[in-house]
């Protein structure tokens, strides 16, 4: 009886790197203003207050409970699309 064996890991004792993200987000533009610079996304539920500090740097913004079509507000236009 021959005994299999699996094949050691690049790591012993450790799992595999997880894959780096080297592409920075494509961030759409705006339908209205047709420009990307002021475009963030937006979050629905009830924020962390992780959250809360990027609303009020204006890394995001806060979209409420309902969840609605759109993803992304533009601060320049101050509208959802």
């Amino acid at each position: 009886m021959q005994h299999t064996h699996s094949e050691a890991s690049p790591r012993p004792g450790r799992s595999p790197r997880p894959a780096r993200r080297t592409r920075k987000r494509k961030v759409p533009l705006c339908p209205y203003c047709h420009e990307s610079d002021e475009v963030i996304p937006i979050l629905y539920g009830f924020p962390s207050d992780a959250a809360f500090m990027r609303a009020e740097r204006g890394e995001v913004y806060l979209g409420g409970y309902e969840v609605t079509p759109y993803s992304h507000y533009c601060k320049r236009d101050d509208r959802e699309f």
